[in-house]
């Protein structure tokens, strides 16, 4: 099922997230009504569950871009208008048990299986990389891969012939190690799928929210290509680092990164990791 996440408390919107994301549902987040009504407009949604209290305003500020049934949740549930789109109202806190079972719900009544979801540009194009990479060092035949994928991590599993050319996977990114199960090696890359350099890291929304943070993520997937979103979010990440902030932008439209090279606000992109967790110093630890 393909939801929308409401809630302006990161760990509790990640922490959902991840859950949501491990039980093979698609989940976009936002932080407040801005951020909601922003992803709403790009559409494709079967499901918004949302905190009724938001930063600016309460959640039916966004109903108007709505065009699925909404999950409210509140602690102060005579507070949420109940009527469409509504479905259902939740009381905080609530337990994850409660939470599936209303999504569980909504999906026998919701006919046809859900679409998979295609990897991250970012994600695809390591994959890609290593096992082009395998391939050409004769260390490996792609296709033995084996590619799994939680909603969280993504794990690539490929039995090796040997060891060549494998210090040149280095820089790709990713978790990439050699392990030697019983004397048969395989190579393992395990990706988090979003982006993150680290899955605890927060995650924002171009036009969200951002987490008053030391460090944090601004995930442009699924996001328009719109320029003048992205200049907001390259002043807004100058200004971050101004305090002192690390920020990451994930999965950036090529067309926006040449854009933003074009007017010579290069300078301004902030880091741009690879896909994460970042590989050790050491590419492979060994077992046997």
């Amino acid at each position: 099922m393909n939801c929308l996440l409401v809630d302006d408390e990161p760990g509790i919107r990640e922490g959902l997230a991840a859950l949501l994301r491990r039980k093979g549902h698609a989940v976009h987040t936002a932080g407040d009504c801005r951020g909601a009504a922003e992803r709403l407009a790009a559409g494709g949604l079967d499901l918004v569950i949302t905190d009724w209290r938001l930063p600016d305003g309460t959640a039916d500020r966004f109903f108007a871009a709505c065009r699925c049934p909404v999950v409210a949740v509140s602690g102060h549930p005579e507070e949420v208008r109940a009527a469409p789109p509504v479905c259902l109202v939740l009381t905080k806190p609530v337990a994850p048990a409660r939470l599936l079972e209303a999504l569980a719900d909504h999906g026998r009544a919701s006919p046809g299986p859900a679409a998979p979801r295609p990897l991250p540009r970012d994600a695809a194009e390591v994959v890609a990389a290593v096992l082009d990479g395998l391939a050409a060092a004769g260390a490996a035949d792609p296709a033995t891969a084996e590619l799994e994928d939680d909603g969280i991590f993504v794990v690539l599993r490929v039995p090796l012939h040997g060891d060549a050319g494998l210090d040149r996977l280095a820089d790709l990114g990713g978790d990439l190690r050699v392990l030697a199960p019983g004397g048969a090696a395989r190579l393992e890359l395990r990706l988090c799928r979003d982006g993150r350099p680290d899955p605890a890291l927060p995650v924002a929304t171009p036009g969200g929210e951002w987490p008053a943070a030391a460090e944090f993520a601004v995930d442009f997937h699924d996001s328009p290509a719109d320029p003048a979103v992205f200049a907001r979010c390259l002043d807004r990440a100058r200004a971050a680092r101004g305090r002192g902030a690390r920020v990451h932008f994930l999965n950036v439209p090529p067309a926006l990164a040449v854009w933003a090279t074009g007017q010579g606000r290069a300078h301004d992109m902030p880091m741009k990791e690879k896909v994460g967790p970042r590989l050790p110093s050491v590419l492979a630890d060994l077992w046997s």
